[in-house]
């Protein structure tokens, strides 16, 4: 069994042990159950799709996830440090699957997987200083100048 198959097979404990741990954080406290979850489920099968199929999974899709994420958790009043935070503890679920139930899983899947959440980590924190910075009022320059 792949890594793709193992996540997709553990799907909801991933959810759930992702879930219990968040909930720690400070800022995920206060929210309700949707809040919490948020897109983590589509990025979850994201993964799975991405994992098993490198050029069908659609990266657009999972930078507008990452975006959307990031914009509910600016409007959560949630703290960059935390939202790096829930995506550290995504990873670190993931990977105490792995380690639990390794089976057939390649070392270049799980460095794939890395390279993955790199990429929606990027993501988020980028548009999630644009957001900040665009609720404190800079100057379109100083978003722009973010990137893409």
């Amino acid at each position: 069994m792949g890594l793709s198959q193992l996540i997709e097979l553990h799907r909801q404990e991933v959810l759930v042990r992702w879930k219990e741990i968040v909930r720690t954080l400070s800022d995920a406290r206060h929210l309700s159950e949707e809040h919490l979850e948020n897109h983590v489920p589509d990025l979850i099968d994201w993964l799975v799709v991405r994992l098993r199929e490198r050029d069908a999974a659609d990266v657009y899709g999972s930078q507008m996830l990452s975006r959307v994420h990031a914009f509910q958790r600016v409007g959560d009043d949630f703290d960059l440090v935390e939202v790096l935070a829930e995506l550290a503890v995504l990873r670190d679920v993931v990977l105490g699957i792995w380690v639990e139930q390794p089976g057939e899983v390649t070392p270049a899947e799980v460095v794939q997987l890395n390279r993955d959440l790199d990429d929606v980590v990027a993501v988020c924190t980028t548009e999630f200083a644009r957001q900040i910075l665009t609720k404190y009022g800079a100057p379109r320059e100083a978003t722009q100048a973010m990137g893409p």
